[in-house]
């Protein structure tokens, strides 16, 4: 009799290790990897995790009961090797240790290492239990709803879908041959610009094109013709950005069946759109589409013009920078040599972070200028270095106070940085 226990006790505490690491292994398989597994274990698996709430409900249900009964035999077992006094007590401690480590810990560990091959190994063995305890499973369910509904929530609700899950089905979209990679890579850059903010894509202050009154033909040909834009701010003579006149669009000139003059291009000058630097891309995307402009004036925490941001800014994020036939065509960033670049100082420290594979750190600035500067903490001048995370950073053109290029170059591992 007493080896009988002794074996079943042995076969309790596999099973339990068997179900731990079969409801981490479920709860750890991506939805993409699911959606691809081929062979009767892989479907058995797949139908397990499609229905999560059921397979683990049932594991939850099949696992307490060897571990109630590992531990009844445990106490029996003790106390017939002590007494009925110690037994008990030293059954808790002993079996506490034993399902922790062969129970819980090592199957739990090896299940989230390798969860899709430990799940097509337990595939078959689950679904039979699944398929023998699911009456049981349904009643605990039904009671477990039941309770549910004290609180407010429904058993029938929407199932959130996550970003995750998003970005899962456009991978597996794109590999099934139904969206191509451009399309995958504008889903996943959606996601990105909803955690971007103005100040992060802007055109900074210093680079706005501006056109003083009085405005006359002379100065819009000469801007235009200079920069093609086709909106500029307007400022009175003088002033700055921060007593902002209007906005003149240049199609609004091209409209005039008269001369330009003074008095009537003044007239067309429109109330701009202003937009804090802290505000979230998508917001300001729809600012535009209800507003129907494609362009703002961007103010800092003290209410002074920051920068400017166009639609085309926006669009940007979602597709990419691209260029049209007046755009310099001078990239942010390109590799001259093996481990080094050339960067623009006005680039994100994100985008620069992507561009060379290495994490860089996130503070008090967005560009990479901004970093040079404040790991410096003054102007920097032509050919000083910083080294930051691996990173050597070396200010290889100035623009005024502004850093123009940066050359960008990865250490050495153990390199000690100056």
């Amino acid at each position: 009799m007493t080896v009988a226990l002794w074996i079943v006790l042995a076969l309790c505490l596999l099973a339990s290790g068997f179900l731990s690491g079969s409801e981490t292994a479920i709860t750890a398989i991506p939805r993409e990897r699911i959606m691809r597994l081929h062979g009767h274990r892989g479907e058995r698996l797949a139908r397990l995790a499609t229905h999560p709430e059921r397979t683990i409900g049932t594991i939850l249900i099949a696992n307490n009961f060897v571990n109630i009964l590992a531990a009844s035999i445990a106490t029996i077992l003790a106390v017939d090797l002590t007494d009925e006094t110690i037994g008990p007590v030293a059954a808790t401690f002993v079996l506490t240790g034993v399902v922790l480590v062969v129970g819980e810990i090592t199957p739990k560990t090896l299940a989230s290492r390798y969860p899709e091959e430990y799940g097509l190994a337990v595939a078959t063995g689950l679904t039979a239990i699944s398929t023998l305890l699911n009456p049981i499973s349904r009643v605990f369910r039904w009671i477990s709803n039941r309770l549910l509904l004290l609180f407010g929530i429904s058993d029938d609700q929407d199932r959130s879908v996550t970003e995750e899950d998003v970005k899962a089905l456009a991978a597996l979209g794109e590999q099934a041959g139904e969206i191509d990679q451009a399309e995958r890579e504008i889903i996943e850059a959606l996601f990105a610009a909803t955690d971007r903010l103005v100040r992060e894509v802007m055109t900074p202050r210093v680079d706005i094109e501006t056109i003083d009154l009085p405005i006359d033909e002379a100065k819009i040909r000469a801007a235009v013709s200079s920069t093609a834009h086709s909106r500029y701010p307007v400022v009175a003579p003088g002033r700055g950005l921060d007593e902002l006149v209007g906005i003149l669009y240049v199609k609004d000139l091209l409209r005039m069946s008269t001369d330009i003059t003074p008095e009537s291009a003044a007239r067309l000058i429109r109330e701009p759109l202003y937009v804090p630097e802290s505000a979230a891309l998508m917001t300001v995307l729809h600012e535009f589409r209800d507003r129907k402009v494609g362009f703002a004036m961007v103010l800092d925490e003290h209410g002074g013009v920051e920068g400017m941001i166009t639609a085309k800014d926006l669009i940007a994020e979602l597709i990419g920078d691209f260029q049209d036939e007046y755009d310099p065509g001078v990239p942010k960033a390109a590799p001259t040599g093996h481990g080094t670049w050339t960067a623009d100082g006005s680039m994100t420290v994100e985008e620069l972070s992507v561009e060379i594979d290495r994490p860089l750190p996130e503070g008090p600035f967005t560009t990479v200028g901004g970093l040079v500067m404040y790991l410096r903490g003054d102007i920097p001048a032509e050919g000083d270095i910083v080294d930051v995370d691996g990173v050597r950073l070396r200010v290889a053109n100035m623009d005024r106070n502004r850093i123009g290029r940066v050359s960008v170059s990865v250490l050495p591992p153990g390199r000690v940085e100056s």
